[in-house]
C-alpha cells in the first residue's frame, strides 16, 4: 500500500481482501450511494498502479462522458488531493495516466473499445458492465489477467452465465450502509426510498435483481438522433440542490412512430441565470418546453433572459398519458445522454401490475414527456403560454 491518507469505504476493504485471497474475478453488485466506483478507482490507482511498475490497468464504460464524470473524476480527484498530479501524467485525448513508476491506467468507452480487444492487461474494469455487450466484455476479459467489474442490479443480465466460465470468482453485495463518507441528506433519502418502493430496496438495499418486468420503458436502443426531422423542441424539468436540472433535444417522426431523444446537460444546483446561459449555448432560439410546476421560473427565464420556453400543463392524468405515449413509440437514445439512459434503467412502477410510476429516476424523462406531449399533440393551445 502507498504511504497516502486516503479516505476509503467498506467496498475498498473487501476488493483488497478478496485479492489478497487469490480472486482472479471481482465483481462489485452494489446499490446506490455504496461507494463502489469511488472504492475500486481508489484500490486500482493507490494499491496496484502506485506499487506495481509497469502494469496496465484498463478501465472501460459505455461512454466518453460517462468516464468523464466518474472514474476519470475520480482517479484525478485523488492524484491531486494526495499531491501526485503532475500535467504531463495525464493524456486526454487518448484517454490515458502514466504514473512515475511506468504503469498505466487507460479508460476506453464503448465507441473505442475495439481497439483495446486485441491487446494484453493485467487488470481491467468494468464500470457498470451491465450497459455493456456480454461479446465486447468477454473479449477484453479474456485477455486480461485480472478482472473487476461493478453494476447497479437493476435486472438481470448476461453476468450469472458468464461467470461459470470463470474460477476463483467473487460477487460482492454493498449499499449505501458500506460508505462512510455518504452525506446525511443523502443516506436519508435513500432510506425514505426504500420505505416507499419495494423494488428500489430490493436493487439498491439488498443488492438484488430488480423485476425486469417493472421497468417502464422497454422500448429504448442508443442509436443517432436524426436531425433533419420537421417536429423538434426542447424538453426541461428543473432541479433543485440534488435533484439536476436537464435539457433534453427531442425529435418525432410520427409516420415511423419514432421519438428520438438526445441530453444535452443534467445538473444539479443550478442558479436561474446558469440554466438560462446553458439553454442558449445548447438550445439557441429552439422553443424548450418546461416543467409547468414552476412558472415564475419559466416566467423569468422568457422576461428577463429571453430564453424561448413555455410551460407545460400538467394536470390530472398527464403523466400516465405521456408515457403511454412514448411507450407507443420506438425511442432512440444517443450514446452520450448518460444520465438519460440510467433513468430509463432505473424508472420502474411502483408494485408489479400497478400503473403507478416511483417519482424518481425522471427527471430527464419528465423532460422528455413535455416535449414529446407537445410534439405528437402540436396543439398549442394545450400549452400555457
Amino acid at each position: 500500500m502507498a504511504e497516502v491518507d486516503v479516505g476509503y469505504g467498506n467496498v475498498f476493504e473487501k476488493t483488497y481482501k478478496a485479492y489478497e485471497s487469490g480472486k482472479k474475478v471481482i465483481i462489485q453488485r452494489g446499490g446506490t450511494g455504496s461507494g463502489k466506483t469511488e472504492d475500486i478507482m481508489i484500490f486500482l490507482l493507490f494499491a496496484i498502479c502506485l506499487i506495481m511498475p509497469g502494469l496496465i490497468i484498463t478501465v472501460v464504460s459505455e461512454s466518453r462522458p460517462h468516464l468523464e464524470i466518474g472514474v476519470i473524476r475520480i482517479l484525478k480527484k485523488h492524484l491531486m488531493k494526495s499531491g501526485l498530479w503532475t500535467d504531463h501524467s495525464y493524456n486526454s485525448s487518448i484517454g490515458r495516466y502514466t504514473a512515475g513508476n511506468g504503469s498505466i491506467i487507460e479508460f476506453f468507452s464503448a465507441d473505442r473499445i475495439g481497439k483495446a480487444l486485441g491487446a494484453r492487461r493485467n487488470w481491467l474494469y468494468g464500470n457498470e458492465i451491465n450497459s455493456l455487450k456480454e461479446e465486447v466484455w468477454d473479449e477484453l476479459a479474456r485477455r486480461s489477467e485480472y478482472i473487476i467489474a461493478d453494476f447497479n442490479p437493476t435486472a438481470e443480465f448476461w453476468l450469472e452465465e458468464w461467470l461459470q466460465n470463470y474460477i476463483d470468482t467473487v460477487v460482492i453485495k454493498s449499499n449505501y450502509l458500506d460508505n462512510p463518507y455518504l452525506p446525511e441528506h443523502e443516506v436519508q433519502r435513500i432510506k425514505l426510498k426504500a420505505s416507499r418502493n419495494k423494488n428500489f430496496k430490493r436493487v439498491h438495499i439488498d443488492c438484488e435483481y430488480g423485476m425486469s418486468e417493472g421497468v417502464v420503458f422497454e422500448n429504448w436502443v442508443t442509436g443517432d438522433f436524426d436531425d433533419t426531422l420537421q417536429l423538434q423542441c426542447y424538453g426541461q424539468d428543473f432541479g433543485f440542490s440534488i435533484d439536476p436540472t436537464t435539457l433534453i433535444h427531442i425529435a418525432v417522426d410520427k409516420h415511423n412512430r419514432k421519438l428520438y431523444l438526445d441530453e444535452l446537460f443534467a445538473l444539479p444546483g443550478l442558479s436561474t441565470k446558469k440554466i438560462a446561459e446553458l439553454n442558449e449555448a445548447n438550445a439557441g432560439d429552439g422553443l424548450i418546453i418546461g416543467d409547468g410546476a414552476e412558472p415564475r421560473l419559466i416566467d423569468e427565464l422568457r422576461k428577463e433572459y429571453k430564453i424561448n420556453i413555455k410551460a407545460a400543463v400538467k394536470g390530472p392524468g398527464s403523466i400516465t398519458a405521456g408515457v403511454t405515449s412514448m411507450q407507443g413509440y420506438d425511442i432512440i437514445v444517443t450514446n452520450r445522454s448518460v444520465t438519460l439512459k440510467k433513468e430509463l434503467r432505473n424508472y420502474v412502477y411502483l408494485d408489479k401490475g400497478s400503473k403507478i410510476y416511483i417519482d424518481d429516476y425522471n427527471h430527464c424523462i419528465d423532460g422528455s414527456r413535455y416535449g414529446f406531449s407537445f410534439l405528437t399533440k402540436n396543439k398549442i393551445e394545450n400549452w400555457v403560454s
